[in-house]
């Protein structure tokens, strides 16, 4: 069995104000948890202590229309711009801003920070304490902007270049003419100069990149044909707005003039109102929604970590005309390497995994236009399914495109017969009206859509009078097994989508004749196939066993996404047992493997809890969240915001759970304020293995239905407007009236709330690397300051040749000893400075057969290790050195370390754990300067001499981080 380890620095976490296990943080007045949003939210900022220069790694920007990276360039900064409508499906980005100055805005910077706040949704970077760059958007609308404050004397150029690479052979996508995305024409005017591509694409896509100055003369030019160039006279405070203007939302489909007229409008509004609206805008998108995943360890924090900045990236694209691309977003970083990965169309599967926390989460809007690029195309569909069928329905392409297209499915045996997409579709659209209520939406969108999805599958069944049961003759499931009969995937779309679509019909009166038909098919329709070796889990369709062609879970798929089964199912224990005996469980499972959220619907919490660490582990390679799989981009970010939101509360099948699905730890500290179906917003909180209350505000009026979290003891149902009891019970669910804008609180009669003290969560604002080990494998967000101490430095060729890449003390996986320059299996000889120890492994994360360096090897062929190195880890112990000893009185295991500046990432890589060291002895000519934070702030002192008691001196078990000098 897979399974994961976990060591996390905590420290490196900045602390919350927590609840106890005796308080509670519900404001009965909200019907919310009581979060003060920018201070809890900024400890989950990533921060860059040192430059950022490769492009994938840069931390993004975005309004939700229009998305950047930023990196870290000669003389400046590099933003690579893409818009989420600029182009079918993602495939182009849109092209490189470079701004510059002279002297560099890194030019002699003795510190260096850069923080993606998400609270405020901007990138802010500082160089000393002189210089500031300030990334933002302007709210609904497809510009961003580059604030700079720059107070120092002698700058004496500024320019700004937008640009694009060789774009001559560009390719991918799938598109009338490709000519018209290999052509670049120019705009310089007086007040703006921009690039356009696209200009004559048939579907209207296209774009112009565009660029002006407030608060600053500027001058613009033509460069070459592929770059233009704005140069600002050097002041201390200017902005540059950026348009990346869409045809497709231009009047007239100009983005020319879109452009011109996006710039000239933020200009007037001018960048101090801009940015508070920016601020606002995304303020109030987090006050929506709150959850808390924490625990002893750390490692619980970390993934909270990833879900508030996963949650920040995908809706930093997410408010476009179309939908957020699952592999191309609005983040590329390259010169479109990207636009060749599946961007000819989006897959459902994929996608989904984007999108499905959104609901939950509160923020309909967005699940809105992903539901709205299928039923936009209701009549493209409904006509291909005639013609593909002879069926009067909808079937749903898997890779459909912009326009209901299924040119990316149909030539595929991965795609061409699978069929259970359309019931995906519409139970998406059914969901998005039970969470908001939305009577219009349903009687004019998702209804409509459910009835031709049902009259599809109805006819395309087929009936064995014998048996005198409905069948599927033939499809794929999904793409795991190709054209089988009784995929299991088709029978649960059924048994997902009927009885949702015969409950609508009834409720809108309509379709009594469609309505009927499809109770015989649900009354009649075959069992699910069983496995014929094992009679206690279902079969991916009927026996024989079918070729494995991809690493999908298929049988799971019940549990999620088609909702016919989980916790208290009939079935519930079938399904578990399949989770248990899946074909591919982590380890080898594929970055859009769902299989978190499926064992937090059938209730195994610590296995949803393995799932998201398995995930991060796998798939998070870059310090800014992002990934190098070539499989995906987006979706294990989607995985885990979804699985986390499904083990703190579960609502698919209108009955309220709460904390259904929390690891086996009593450390876990779980808190939540999310949406359910039916229009409830619920709180509860969890601590100490005691779930202490449910609170519920009912938006719309309707009776809300709540499992009892205490089993049977006895629970009551408060008003709290005025503390009337609405119903006590002590069953296993309690169900009640509502009524709009109120709020009721769900409580044990003996330990209500008012048991609890209150206590607003709040938290402090990190500044410095989030690290964590799962299963030996090291993930970072953010990046410590510089290593200034000894490196050693590895060589591809024997006796030093070739290109040599030197790395900082600390844990270098495969994935990170890649992005550092050493290619795998690549190292012959190595230089080792003094003080400094190297092991390294065969495997790439830290296992495998392993040797030990401490001086150099200029031929690893002599030693037996040429060219097998696959991870590394850097010890620094330079002598004559600081000993750092656990105990006082120089007691316990001492750390030596030489020359150098360690955060508190690069102590624990040492060996030293936070917060630890009692005594201390510093060699003559050496001194040591200790901070009590992780990032060299917080109290200091200075020791230029043996310490054998730190209590003495105050500051035992403090130290956070030190500079050795």
């Amino acid at each position: 069995m897979f399974t994961l380890s976990c060591l996390l620095s905590a420290s490196a976490l900045p602390s919350a104000a927590r609840a106890s296990p005796a308080s509670h943080s519900f404001n009965t007045g909200s019907g919310a948890l009581n979060v003060d949003y920018a201070g809890y939210l900024s400890k989950h900022d990533v921060v860059f202590n040192a430059p950022v220069t490769e492009p994938k790694s840069g931390l993004t920007v975005g309004n939700g229309r229009v998305g950047a990276m930023v990196w870290d360039s000669a003389n400046g900064l590099t933003l690579q711009v893409s818009g989420v409508d600029a182009s079918q499906e993602g495939f182009a980005s849109q092209g490189w801003v470079t701004l510059s100055t002279n002297p560099g805005l890194n030019t002699g910077s003795s510190t260096f920070q850069q923080r993606l706040a998400l609270y405020d949704g901007v990138v802010t970077t500082r160089y000393d304490g002189n210089r500031t760059v300030t990334i933002l958007g302007a709210p609904n609308s497809e510009v961003l902007g580059i604030h700079v404050e720059d107070s120092r004397t002698g700058v004496s150029n500024i320019t700004l270049d937008l640009s694009l690479w060789d774009v001559s052979a560009f390719g991918g996508g799938d598109v009338p003419d490709i000519n018209t995305w290999r052509s670049v024409s120019t705009l310089v005017e007086a007040g703006v100069a921009g690039i356009s591509r696209g200009q004559t694409d048939a579907n209207h896509f296209g774009y112009t990149l565009a660029a002006t100055v407030e608060g600053a003369s500027f001058t613009t030019q033509f460069v070459n044909n592929n770059k233009v160039r704005l140069t600002v006279m050097p002041t201390s405070s200017y902005t540059i707005w950026i348009a990346c203007a869409s045809r497709l939302n231009a009047p007239g489909y100009d983005s020319v003039s879109q452009a011109r007229n996006l710039l000239n409008s933020v200009k007037s509004t001018g960048y101090a109102t801009t940015l508070n609206n920016f601020k606002n805008w995304w303020h109030a998108f987090w006050n929506k929604s709150f959850v808390q995943y924490a625990n002893a360890s750390g490692d619980a924090d970390y993934l909270e970590n990833f879900y508030y900045l996963s949650t920040y990236i995908i809706a930093s694209g997410a408010y476009g005309d179309y939908p957020f691309h699952f592999i191309n977003g609005v983040y590329s970083a390259v010169a479109d390497d990207d636009s060749g990965k599946w961007s000819n169309a989006y897959w459902y599967w994929n996608q989904r995994d984007v999108y499905h926390s959104f609901l939950a989460s509160n923020h309909a809007d967005m699940v809105n236009i992903f539901n709205n690029l299928y039923s936009r195309n209701f009549a493209a569909l409904k006509s291909y399914t005639m013609t593909r069928y002879g069926i009067d329905g909808i079937w749903v392409p898997e890779t459909m495109g912009w326009d209901g297209n299924a040119r990316g499915t149909i030539g595929s045996d991965f795609t061409q017969d699978t069929l259970s997409t359309a019931a995906e579709a519409a139970l998406n659209m059914y969901s998005q009206y039970k969470y908001t209520q939305d009577t219009a939406y349903l009687s004019g969108t998702a209804y409509p859509f459910m009835r031709e999805a049902a009259k599809f599958y109805a006819g395309k069944l087929s009936y064995d009078p014998g048996s005198g049961k409905y069948y599927m003759a033939s499809s794929n499931a999904h793409e795991q097994h190709w054209d089988v009969r009784n995929a299991i995937t088709d029978l649960a779309a059924v048994r997902g989508l009927f009885p949702k679509t015969i409950q609508v019909s009834q409720q809108l009166g309509q379709d009594a004749t469609l309505r009927s038909q499809w109770q015989n098919i649900l009354n009649n329709l075959v069992a699910y196939p069983v496995d014929p070796s094992n009679p206690a889990q279902y079969f991916p369709h009927t026996p024989p066993l079918s070729p494995n062609r991809n690493g999908e879970n298929v049988v799971l798929e019940l549990a999620w996404p088609y909702s016919v089964s989980g916790i208290g199912a009939p079935d519930q224990q079938m399904l578990v047992n399949n989770y248990y005996n899946r074909p591919f469980p982590y380890g080898g499972n594929n970055v859009w493997d769902p299989s978190p959220i499926q064992a937090a619907r059938l209730g195994l919490g610590d296995e949803a809890y393995l799932g998201m660490k398995a995930m991060i582990q796998r798939y998070q390679d870059h310090p800014n969240g992002r990934t190098t799989n070539t499989n995906g981009e987006f979706e294990y970010m989607g995985v885990n915001l979804i699985a986390m939101n499904e083990s703190l509360m579960q609502s698919y099948n209108d009955k309220i759970r709460v904390f259904p699905a929390l690891p086996a730890d009593s450390t876990m500290n779980g808190k939540f304020t999310l949406l359910a179906s039916g229009g409830f917003l619920v709180s509860s909180e969890k601590e100490g293995n005691e779930i202490k209350y449910v609170g519920l505000k009912s938006l719309y009026g309707n009776a809300a239905t709540v499992v009892n979290p205490w089993g049977t003891q006895q629970v009551q149902v408060r008003r709290v407007s005025d503390n009337a009891i609405i119903t006590s019970s002590s069953s296993g669910e309690l169900t009640f009236s509502t009524a709009a804008g109120t709020v009721y609180v769900v409580e044990r009669v003996a330990k209500t709330l008012g048991a609890y003290a209150y206590q607003a969560l709040s938290g402090s604002p990190n500044n410095t690397l989030k690290t964590v080990t799962y299963n030996g494998v090291p993930r970072a967000l953010g990046s410590s300051v510089p290593y200034t101490g000894p490196t050693p430095t590895f060589y591809p060729d024997p006796h030093f040749g070739g290109t040599g890449v030197s790395l900082a003390p600390g844990s270098h996986g495969i994935s990170q000893m890649q992005a550092a320059g050493i290619a795998n299996d690549n190292i012959s000889s190595i230089r080792v400075p003094a003080g400094v120890t190297v092991i390294a492994y065969g495997d790439g994360a830290f296992d495998g057969p392993s040797w030990t360096f401490t001086s150099d090897n200029a031929n690893l062929a002599n030693t037996g290790n040429d060219n097998t190195i696959s991870s590394i880890k850097v010890l620094a112990s330079s002598s004559p050195g600081v000993t750092f000893y656990p105990d006082p009185n120089f007691g316990g295991t001492g750390v030596t370390l030489g020359v150098g500046s360690y955060d508190i990432a690069q102590m624990r890589a040492a060996g030293i754990a936070n917060d630890s060291i009692s005594s201390i002895r510093v060699p003559a000519g050496r001194t040591l300067i200790a901070y009590g934070d992780g990032a060299f702030d917080g109290p200091s002192w200075t020791f230029t001499s043996d310490n054998a008691n730190l209590a003495n001196t105050g500051n035992d078990n403090t130290i956070s981080s030190f500079r050795i000098q």
